[in-house]
């Protein structure tokens, strides 16, 4: 079993319980982490670099048909390609560990409930590593950006969204954000989550999908009442 990082980092796409246990003994943190951050980043930046932005924003307006002719012209003039770049990577940079830390938090509280002794640290490593399936999609979002001819809107890059593959639904649609969020590298995550909690605690598989699906299923039951009750 290695404990080489760049090995783990393949492993655990064709033998996730052989890696988790390597990842048991000595995390590699860093790997994932830089990983996942730089790709998306360098992908945010090619798009807004390359995306015609004009047709960007009137996209967005067209979202909300309500606006008036001024508010129209107020988004115009507040959005432009540097602003959206570095609120987009200021969102990866800041916002992908600030995430990870609080899903950390949570897998560390659990853990506590089920008598692990599995440290925070440890737990970060896990949420880290699980979401090692978000990297498939980048060649995705190269290959849009390189053949939409700069009008691709940014929910369609990955083509993996449940809205993307089955729903279609437009973007000003009530449920279109909610099933552009729910795509296969996050359904593939929790499979990974399910194995490394499996591997690391010893507990039963029913209990590990419990621990697994129970944020998801608090995050997206409220958005769908959101929606539901307001919209």
């Amino acid at each position: 079993m290695s404990n080489n990082a760049a090995a783990i980092s393949f492993q655990i796409f064709y033998e996730p319980g052989k890696a988790f246990a390597a990842l048991r003994d000595k995390s590699h943190t860093w790997l994932p982490l830089l990983a996942i951050i730089i790709g998306s980043a360098a992908m945010m930046y090619w798009y807004f670099q390359t995306v015609d932005f004009p047709w960007m924003v009137d996209q967005a307006a067209a979202a909300s048909p309500d606006m008036t002719a001024e508010q129209r012209d107020a988004m115009h003039k507040m959005m432009s390609p540097t602003m959206m770049t570095w609120t987009a990577l200021g969102g990866i940079l800041l916002g992908t560990p600030i995430a990870y830390a609080l899903y950390a938090l949570y897998y560390l509280l659990a853990g506590k409930f089920l008598g692990s002794d599995i440290s925070y640290g440890k737990w970060f490593a896990l949420t880290a590593w699980t979401s090692l399936p978000r990297l498939l999609v980048l060649p995705l979002m190269a290959l849009q950006i390189m053949t939409s001819g700069g009008r691709v809107a940014m929910e369609d890059l990955s083509m993996v969204s449940l809205n993307f593959l089955l729903l279609h639904l437009p973007v000003g649609h009530p449920w279109a954000g909610f099933f552009n969020s729910l795509d296969v590298p996050l359904l593939w995550s929790i499979v990974l989550t399910v194995i490394g909690l499996r591997v690391w605690t010893g507990r039963s598989l029913a209990t590990c999908i419990t621990v697994s699906v129970l944020p998801l299923v608090v995050i997206f039951g409220l958005w769908a009442a959101k929606i539901a009750l307001f919209a």
